[in-house]
């Protein structure tokens, strides 16, 4: 089968990636649609380790092609992707919260191979391949009335986003809100944001073509700063007295220093982009004395099979469109162009067909 895959030096499209049928609790998946996120371009940009040659991809919609014992998801049924591995067992699984669950970041044994070698399975999905294999918590059943690309993104940008404006940060209609990063995941958060009633929007981006998208999702103010000091004084000229929840989506520590000081007594300070390894934050104490925070959020700090449904039912309803932050749908062949326009800030969301078609 095919499958896009990273060795270290280079981003290729494999003819030749194999891929074992599921075992105990495990289905195969045919994947139909796979949106690019920052994070799939992370090991290219050498942010993260990643053992190589890899399976990248993780946010994803396809249909159960096969199910191996024990699994509860039948053959045929459409599904959303979800990076989460959960045990079911422990406290946290009791408790709705499978994002701290020890099984959820737990190495696993890849499924993919070539030629006999181990491809390895980025963030226990690699979902850049024609098919699959996934514990059947992985996946979540999403309606046939959902386009392929917002189906996709369902999955991550816009569960992480919801979940960490309404979940994490428990925003209130009338609070006011910094959004630095105009990627997918910021689009989203600054949707939510709007969603929760938010009456100050201020969104940061190096980027001034990313001001109109921006603000057809919600933004009120946008700013460009040519540095990270600039920020706070911008935003306090903007809310004085700074905004009440600060939600860093580019995984960049100087914008995330200055969304801390940019918040108001009480502020919550939420971390959505993903940092190099190894990146530190030199913090002041101090500013966190009135009754701030900084949270860390991993997948929007919510259960995806309870997050997820709901917000397809919000999209059903007419109250979430996501279809303005498609920018393209290419092809598998298409997608080293497609991380070129990302890494650009040419596109706010990419995403690769798969199937006879592409």
């Amino acid at each position: 089968m095919r499958a896009l895959v990273w060795d270290g030096t280079g981003l290729h499209v494999d003819s030749t990636i194999e891929v074992r049928p599921p075992g105990p609790g495990e289905v195969a998946v045919d994947i139909a649609m796979a949106g690019l996120c920052h994070s799939d371009v992370s090991p290219i940009e050498g942010r993260i380790s990643q053992p190589t040659p890899a399976v990248l991809g993780h946010e994803a919609v396809g249909v159960v092609a096969a199910a191996g014992p024990g699994s509860r998801v039948p053959v045929g049924q459409r599904v959303v992707l979800t990076v989460l591995r959960r045990c079911g067992e422990c406290r946290h699984c009791r408790d709705g919260r499978p994002t701290l669950c020890p099984a959820s970041g737990r190495p696993v044994d890849s499924p993919f191979s070539r030629a006999g070698d181990v491809v390895h399975q980025f963030v226990r999905l690699g979902a850049f391949a024609e098919r699959i294999v996934v514990t059947h918590d992985q996946v979540i059943p999403i309606p046939a009335e959902i386009p392929d690309p917002v189906a996709a993104m369902l999955g991550c940008a816009t569960v992480t986003a919801f979940g960490a404006v309404e979940d994490r940060a428990r925003l209130r209609a009338g609070e006011s809100v910094l959004v630095t990063g105009a990627g997918g995941i910021g689009l989203n958060t600054i949707l939510a944001a709007k969603a929760a009633g938010a009456e100050h929007i201020v969104v940061v981006d190096r980027n001034p073509a990313k001001e109109k998208i921006a603000r057809t999702c919600g933004a009120t103010e946008f700013i460009v700063p040519s540095d990270p000091s600039q920020i706070v004084p911008a935003v306090q000229s903007l809310v004085p007295g700074g905004v009440d929840a600060a939600f860093e989506c580019a995984g960049h520590t100087g914008l995330l220093d200055a969304a801390v000081r940019s918040l108001a007594w009480g502020g919550r300070a939420v971390i959505l982009g993903l940092p190099p390894t190894g990146a530190a934050l030199d913090l002041v104490v101090r500013d966190l004395f009135h009754d701030k925070s900084l949270l860390g959020c991993r997948m929007g700090s919510v259960d995806p099979h309870r997050k997820l449904p709901d917000l397809a039912e919000r999209v059903l309803r007419g109250e979430l469109d996501l279809t303005p932050l498609v920018s393209a749908v290419v092809p598998l062949e298409g997608a080293a162009r497609l991380v070129d326009d990302l890494r650009n800030g040419r596109i706010d969301r990419g995403f690769l067909r798969f199937g006879s078609d592409s």
